[in-house]
């Protein structure tokens, strides 16, 4: 008795890009340069796609030295005692957060033998919202992901139920 040999997911993919050539050096090279993109390491890359502000603070000790590789601890307007962030300086004594809400934050910077608090007003009157992705394109990727999937089971049947 044969047995069949199942394919991979991608498989039936090759056999639709070798009836369209073009199309298949085209995909390729937007696949390649799609996945640079998302593989390159930028600074952006740990905050939020919703954060409407990216605030930085710098710490320092009392006679000006940058405060490296302190841990700090970052605290919401309102609630100073729950730290919504932890986390630790760079060697500048800086720390990048993404505020998702305007008003008075904290943060607190702490080494074996100082500490440093700092107390910072995000957003206000003639302050521009920034926002990294807006929502709208997040949602509308991934309806285009979808149907590019439901297209290719679609194409898939469709091959399948052809004879040889």
């Amino acid at each position: 008795m044969a047995l069949k040999q199942k394919r991979f997911m991608f498989g039936g993919m090759g056999a639709f890009f070798r009836r369209f050539p073009p199309f298949a050096s085209w995909a390729a090279a937007i696949w390649m340069a799609a996945s640079a993109w998302l593989l390159t390491e930028s600074p952006a890359s740990a905050f939020d796609l919703f954060a409407t502000h990216e605030v930085t603070a710098q710490f320092a000790t009392p006679d000006g030295k940058p405060m490296a590789n302190a841990e700090v601890r970052v605290f919401a307007p309102g609630d100073l005692t729950t730290p919504v962030e932890t986390g630790h300086t760079n060697a500048d004594g800086k720390y990048v957060f993404a505020a998702d809400r305007d008003g008075l934050w904290s943060a607190e910077a702490r080494t074996k033998s100082e500490v440093a608090r700092v107390m910072i007003r995000v957003g206000g009157p003639g302050q521009q919202q920034q926002s990294r992705i807006p929502p709208i394109v997040v949602v509308g990727v991934l309806v285009g992901l979808l149907g590019m999937a439901v297209w290719y089971r679609v194409l898939r049947r469709r091959n399948q139920r052809r004879p040889p």
